[in-house]
């Protein structure tokens, strides 16, 4: 009897140690993250290094506001796969107001912004929004190469670049700070970037060569020009087809408000056009300016895209990609009510 109480004081220590060891190395844990969190903000805010040099993988550790990027379920850019993309007949074509913009083009250190003029509004409404939406930003990404540069790919694929129009709901919201972080705050219009390789398109398209002009002002990180008129009508590709879903800002701090919405025909720019973009302006890091593929989980991708000649879509930019285990993404279009439109790019 002696032995057995002595055995069970014993054990009795042992785990009363181990919970003090196991509180102790959760606390070193918790302080180490701390720790690593506050060196980034430091080396981020005082050495001068800013969020994207440190990688997409690091966002979210930098700022506990920007928990989204690495936490969140509905982020962009994704892929697009055209075997499950979901038809809806639904889906009406973009309504757009407003003829022509002027603002600010910006270096930001990262890629080109263009800041809309406040004295300039430009107002989408219809399709998948069932609000107002102001114009507030252009950003134009790129990479290094022609074989990447897009936040969003097609069946696996890149694009050399990637045109998006932000805008905010006008119609709840003042200002796009307001609207920002709020449900059915943000859309997006994304115009996926093809190089002009052919008679037809060998110019590039007419009212992006506005930005291009006025880049030799705007060099380096945090200088600005004007940009006096750009037409709207002449800068975007037609607003009828489209492929839709619920997504995220695709930089911090990675709000899941936007709703974005591809237009089915790509944007040209000459070769001489993207070789600017990637010599004459000074970015932090190495040259490529995109987002990477985020996990799409259960969200549906919506289209309008019917049977259309193959010299509308945006097939035509890449070869035909086939992808696996889709399975599970046709019940899901079945479970939404739409239908799936395997091969609407073939």
């Amino acid at each position: 009897m002696k032995k057995n109480s002595e055995l069970k004081v014993m054990l009795k220590a042992k785990r009363k140690k181990c919970f003090h060891t196991s509180k102790k190395k959760a606390r070193k844990l918790k302080g180490s993250r701390n720790a690593f969190r506050s060196f980034l903000m430091t080396r981020t805010t005082l050495k001068g290094l800013v969020y994207w040099l440190l990688g997409p993988d690091f966002w979210g550790l930098l700022n506990p506001k920007w928990s989204h990027c690495n936490k969140g379920r509905r982020q962009s850019p994704i892929d697009i796969n055209p075997d499950v993309l979901l038809f809806d007949p639904g889906l009406q074509a973009i309504n757009i107001e407003g003829t022509h913009i002027k603002g600010s083009l910006l270096n930001t250190g990262r890629g080109l912004k263009f800041l809309v003029s406040a004295n300039t509004t430009v107002i989408i409404n219809g399709g998948p929004l069932s609000y107002e939406y102001t114009l507030n930003h252009l950003a134009l990404h790129y990479g290094r190469e022609d074989d990447r540069g897009s936040e969003h790919t097609i069946g696996g694929i890149p694009f050399p670049g990637e045109l998006q129009l932000y805008f905010y709901n006008s119609q709840l919201f003042d200002n796009w700070t307001h609207a920002s972080d709020q449900p059915n705050g943000l859309a997006a219009i994304a115009i996926l970037m093809q190089v002009s390789n052919d008679q037809k398109h060998l110019e590039g398209n007419s009212e992006l060569k506005h930005v291009f002009e006025a880049i030799d002002a705007i060099k380096f990180k945090g200088s600005s020009t004007i940009v006096h008129r750009i037409k709207m009508d002449e800068l975007l590709p037609a607003l009828k087809h489209y492929i839709t879903y619920d997504g995220s800002l695709t930089e911090p701090a990675c709000f899941e408000t936007v709703q974005w919405i591809l237009l089915n025909k790509p944007m040209y720019a000459t070769a001489h056009q993207f070789s600017l973009l990637r010599n004459s302006i000074h970015l932090e890091g190495y040259g490529d300016n995109f987002r990477p593929i985020q996990v799409i989980n259960s969200r549906c991708v919506r289209t309008n895209i019917e049977h259309l000649d193959n010299s509308s879509n945006l097939e035509n930019a890449f070869d035909e990609t086939e992808q696996n285990n889709v399975n599970y993404r046709r019940k899901l279009c079945k479970k939404s009510g739409y239908i799936t439109y395997k091969g609407m790019y073939k």
